[in-house]
């Protein structure tokens, strides 16, 4: 079993950590688009700036959506742009026995029970439509943990599930435990992601982990004001460079968006990374169409 460190000695404090180490964690469930290219981007120049590294983690756990050719293209593309990373890639769907020695520890302090409830059932219990959270129907059940059942945490509101009844891991779950494997100790991440901010915290207090610095980097907007989609013309970065294009007007392009630049003109990942001490990390969105060339 994976030793798990003590809160006095947390993966963050100098026994573990030796480098500012910042992280980009695609999913491979698609070409990588502009907003995956923009958030890659702060992430890089945020550690790049401050004299830390960066490590790719492909978030591939789920093996009914990611696709190996979509995890050849994220390669492709980060090294087109210049998004160099440091060592080798982390591939969840290999780290199974890694999750489940932290679920056993779970299960060991009595923080885990099974849920039998599906999305219907789950509905039907929630007391009031204001109200989003699971009630815990079935805490007080005792229902088999090694059974097909979903597996859920007992101190958090909405009692989130750790894992689901395919065996299939959270989101939330493994993104803290590799967070913490990864040393990683400054996050840039898209802000439709934020929500999940205040359960992973507490989930690494439960672990002993050192909370990383944490930042959100804005939505890319269509023309109408909507999150940007294929509809709006084209939006990966394969489009973009089947097309012809080379990766400096793309990056000079999202710059601007960014406001790292003044304008668009063509510009390496490297030219930029003095341009982060301005930025304003409260920016959550970016209107695609001022920076973006959306018909080719």
């Amino acid at each position: 079993m994976i030793k798990l460190p003590k809160a006095k000695q947390s993966i963050a404090s100098p026994l573990y950590f030796h480098i500012m180490t910042g992280r980009f964690a695609p999913t491979p469930s698609g070409y990588m688009h502009i907003g995956n290219a923009s958030t890659a981007l702060l992430s890089w120049l945020h550690v790049k700036s401050l004299g830390g590294k960066i490590v790719l983690r492909i978030e591939d756990i789920d093996s009914q959506r990611c696709k190996k050719k979509y995890t050849k293209s994220i390669f492709e593309d980060l090294s087109k742009m210049g998004l160099t990373w440091d060592g080798e890639p982390l591939f969840q769907s290999e780290r199974d026995e890694h999750y489940q020695s932290v679920l056993n520890f779970l299960i060991q302090k009595d923080l885990v029970f099974a849920c039998s409830c599906n999305r219907k059932r789950i509905r039907k219990s929630i007391p009031n439509k204001d109200s989003k959270y699971y009630q815990g129907t079935c805490i007080k059940k005792n229902l088999p943990l090694d059974g097909p059942y979903s597996l859920r945490l007992k101190t958090w509101k909405g009692y989130p599930v750790i894992r689901r009844s395919d065996k299939t891991w959270s989101y939330n779950f493994v993104v803290v435990i590799d967070d913490a494997f990864q040393k990683v100790t400054h996050i840039v991440r898209g802000a439709d992601l934020q929500e999940c901010d205040s359960f992973q915290e507490h989930f690494r207090e439960l672990l002993g982990y050192e909370s990383p610095s944490i930042h959100h980097a804005p939505i890319w907007l269509g023309p109408g004001g909507q999150k940007l989609s294929k509809k709006d013309g084209p939006i990966s970065l394969k489009d973009y460079f089947q097309k012809g294009w080379s990766p400096e007007p793309l990056l000079g392009a999202i710059a601007a968006g960014l406001n790292l630049k003044k304008d668009k003109s063509p510009c390496s990942a490297n030219y930029l990374i003095n341009s982060l001490g301005s930025y304003d990390w409260n920016k959550s969105s970016v209107y695609s169409s001022d920076f973006l060339p959306l018909s080719l």
